[in-house]
């Protein structure tokens, strides 16, 4: 995100008269305000700068600050998904505080157990159903998967749609 700078007089009268589009946001997409409102603000503050710094042709004020502010969602929900941010809290005061760590090794067996069956499924597979099943694999998403193979995203469902209808046959 863009650093805030100090605000001109004529900015923050701006974003004070256009401040329920910030309420407005919040309930179309559903966001609770207490949880959100800190995150979005900054977004829809970023976006009244932005509009009187550069203003864009043609685009309205309110098409602006709804794209920073779900920009400023989205990038909040990559920050706290960071692997580094997940860790898990334990409890040292409970005598049974390993039972709340999960089993790595079950993940890593399950994880290993999808891969083989994927591989074995992938027998069954057209040419282009095995490139996008070799890219899941490799931990790639189906709509990474299919931007990588330069296909649209409807093409790669359907394959995989076709697929897994010929590999529950195959496989039983």
């Amino acid at each position: 995100m863009r650093a805030l700078r100090p605000m001109t007089n004529e900015e923050r009268e701006f974003a004070e008269q256009r401040h329920g589009l910030v309420i407005d946001f919040l309930r179309c997409k559903r966001l609770p305000m207490n949880e959100f409102y800190d995150v979005v603000i900054f977004g829809y503050l970023s976006a009244v700068q932005q509009y009187f710094r550069n203003p864009p042709a043609g685009v309205e004020f309110k098409a602006m600050a709804f794209r920073a502010m779900k920009d400023a969602v989205l990038r909040d929900g990559e920050y706290h998904a960071r692997a580094k941010r997940c860790g898990y809290t334990v409890s040292l005061d409970t005598e049974g505080r390993h039972s709340t760590i999960p089993d790595q090794k079950q993940d890593v067996e399950r994880q290993a157990e999808r891969r083989a069956l994927l591989e074995q499924a992938a027998t069954v597979a057209t040419p282009r159903e095995s490139k996008i099943i070799n890219l899941l694999i490799d931990g790639f998403a189906l709509h990474e998967a299919a931007r990588f193979l330069k296909i649209p995203r409807a093409t790669a469902v359907s394959c995989m749609d076709d697929f897994c209808c010929r590999a529950r046959a195959a496989i039983g």
